[in-house]
């Protein structure tokens, strides 16, 4: 299997990896078969070293950088060689630097002809009086997170009501933070065995600062803190590895929401959701629906339980 690995620079700022992704993207698309991965230069050679120990024939590096400077001319050659020596039966071809390509000064004229184009027929078309009502985009799904790593960054109330909700699905759940919420140490004591669905969850806590290395084997991260420059660090070292994020602080940042949840014996489950837009309003509507329905949801799962 031949390898790509794709090299950015190291970012905190939400949202900052979103081209990025759909580059990787289109790549998994057109390349079947090839393995496809990114790092940032932070990250290059412990990326690149556990890319050289897979089943891989070769590994093609491309430093996503518009500049040929300090960065591609000293550092990525260093590591390249550095690693080359170490794995001398795989080949590691480094591509130049983005900006050197040829066909990258014709990219930027045709993208640039588009934005001027399409200016000109926005000034030159009728202005509609009132704005295109706004539509979610979010796929609803119920994901089984049994036997899968999960990742809370942050120890206060918030992560703590995250992982409550982790544990009957089956996770493994490792919770990273300086300090803990005191109401930590009950969670530890009740992970296990769920009476609910009887699967087995495992929590486990770490009580040291987030590191990028927290991230290595996991399916999915919560960012539950309240630092700004931690939550952003969190997301785009997750979204460079391509796991799935939420962000507790952030919900436009993050790749999935989490909907409230309500349960009404063991095979209805109603949940709501205002796309992340409104929480207070969820909860609101899930006072109501307890308050309302739960009576009559009971009820039917009695009957069906019966059947």
């Amino acid at each position: 299997m031949n390898a790509i690995l794709i090299i950015a620079h190291h970012c905190i700022l939400p949202g900052a990896y979103k081209g990025f992704e759909a580059i990787l993207d289109r790549l998994h698309h057109d390349l079947p078969g090839t393995r496809v991965a990114s790092t940032s230069l932070l990250d290059l050679e412990n990326d690149l070293r556990t890319l050289l120990r897979e089943d891989v024939e070769s590994v093609t590096l491309l430093p996503f950088l518009l500049l040929n400077g300090q960065h591609s001319k000293n550092d990525v050659p260093r590591v390249v060689a550095k690693l080359q020596a170490e794995f001398p039966q795989i080949p590691i071809t480094l591509l130049p630097c983005l900006g050197d390509w040829k066909e990258f000064s014709s990219m930027v004229v045709h993208g640039l002809r588009s934005v001027q184009n399409a200016s000109r027929i926005s000034h030159s078309a009728p202005r509609t009086s009132s704005p295109e009502p706004r539509t979610s985009n979010l796929f609803s799904i119920e994901l089984n997170l049994e036997g899968k790593n999960v990742l809370v960054v942050g120890g206060g109330r918030i992560a703590y009501r995250k992982v409550k909700t982790l544990l009957p699905t089956g996770a493994r759940i490792t919770v990273v933070a300086p300090q803990f919420d005191p109401e930590f140490e009950t969670l530890e004591s009740t992970s296990g065995q769920s009476a609910l669905n009887n699967q087995v969850s495992s929590l486990v806590l770490k009580r040291r600062p987030y590191e990028p290395l927290d991230l290595r084997g996991i399916f999915m991260v919560f960012i539950c803190t309240d630092q700004p420059a931690v939550n952003a660090q969190v997301s785009n070292d997750a979204r460079a590895r391509r796991i799935l994020v939420n962000n507790a602080c952030d919900y436009l940042d993050g790749d999935f929401i989490v909907p409230a949840r309500m349960d009404f014996g063991e095979n209805i489950a109603v949940t709501v959701s205002t796309q992340g837009r409104a929480p207070s309003l969820a909860k609101k509507l899930k006072q109501k629906i307890q308050a309302e329905w739960a009576e009559g949801l009971e009820q039917i799962e009695r009957d069906f339980s019966k059947t």
